[in-house]
């Protein structure tokens, strides 16, 4: 019901790209175009987590992110569409910033509260309960106050992406060998590997990280895969620094990108993990590989990118 009300661009289309210069053919699987909210991987798993909120009896959605969150734009326009209420936690020493996506939030009426990195888990346990005592049912996207309960919903999500991808291979013809994405929180990650599994699908799925080390990165896209989950491949060589940094070469990824192609990239990351993909094809590609790019959206952080130089 609500997809089919919100996303009126699925599936998304998959646009070819060129070749780079070893030879490999690139693919990009447009999730930005997914058709509400500048689309993008937070709209197909906020759709997801609004849904197990209803299927759960709730009435008061909780989400949260930094101050530049795609995840709580979209969660607080899509709870704004449906007359819902939200409220949204608003964590990291950049948290009485500005950015497009707090402010396209804080249109919808929605709350926000601040918080330190450290004082997630509190921040949560006292919304929740004050939401509690007001009579509400709320409902915290990530579950518990530890981030932990609500990971079937979100693998959801990019199970369905990948079904798309496997169908649009059987429809073109062409065999991909290799999906990559930026990879941050594991939710996109964990579904579409949990989705290859079920479909006994043979593509290396690599996710570039924005942020995280490999052990902690690993353990978040395994949690979000569930049971089963083979190999995990998450690169942690072009992070630039961390969350939010990025260098000249990204730059120029998101430059070309937008001169070549007319799409827009944004530097924390789908520049991140495009840039990275490209460096990973041409450190240990063979040059006959068939990749597929998922741009999983971001365009509010490439205006905050423009804005920025």
């Amino acid at each position: 019901m609500i997809e089919k009300g919100l996303f009126p661009v699925k599936p998304t289309p998959v646009q070819y790209l060129g070749k780079l210069p070893k030879g490999q053919e690139i693919f990009m699987k447009r999730d930005d175009l997914l058709g509400f909210s500048f689309g993008g991987n937070k709209a197909r798993i906020g759709a997801a987590f609004l849904q197990d909120m209803e299927k759960k009896g709730k009435d008061f959605m909780v989400s949260y992110g930094s101050c530049g969150s795609n995840l709580n734009r979209t969660m607080a326009l899509l709870c704004k569409s449906r007359n819902i209420p939200c409220l949204i936690i608003v964590s990291g020493q950049e948290a009485g910033g500005q950015t497009f996506n707090r402010q396209i939030a804080a249109d919808t009426g929605a709350r926000q509260v601040l918080c330190g990195k450290d004082g997630v888990a509190a921040a949560v346990e006292q919304v929740m309960e004050e939401l509690k005592g007001q009579g509400y049912k709320p409902y915290y996207l990530y579950g518990d106050a530890r981030g932990m309960g609500n990971e079937e919903a979100a693998r959801s999500a990019y199970m369905g992406a990948y079904e798309e991808i496997r169908r649009w291979q059987q429809e073109s013809g062409v065999r991909l060998t290799h999906i990559f994405h930026a990879s941050g929180t594991g939710m996109t990650q964990g579904g579409l590997v949990a989705g290859k599994e079920l479909a006994g699908g043979q593509e290396e799925i690599i996710g570039i990280s924005v942020a995280r080390d490999a052990e902690r990165g690993i353990s978040a896209v395994r949690r979000y895969a569930g049971e089963g989950a083979g190999a995990i491949r998450f690169e942690t060589d072009y992070r630039c620094g961390g969350y939010g940094l990025y260098d000249r070469d990204i730059q120029e990824v998101i430059r070309e990108m937008m001169n070549c192609h007319g799409i827009a990239l944004d530097p924390t990351y789908t520049g991140k993990g495009y840039s990275g993909m490209v460096k990973w094809l041409a450190r240990y590609g063979d040059g006959s590989e068939r990749v597929l790019f998922i741009h999983t959206g971001g365009l509010p952080l490439y205006f905050d990118y423009l804005r920025g130089l």
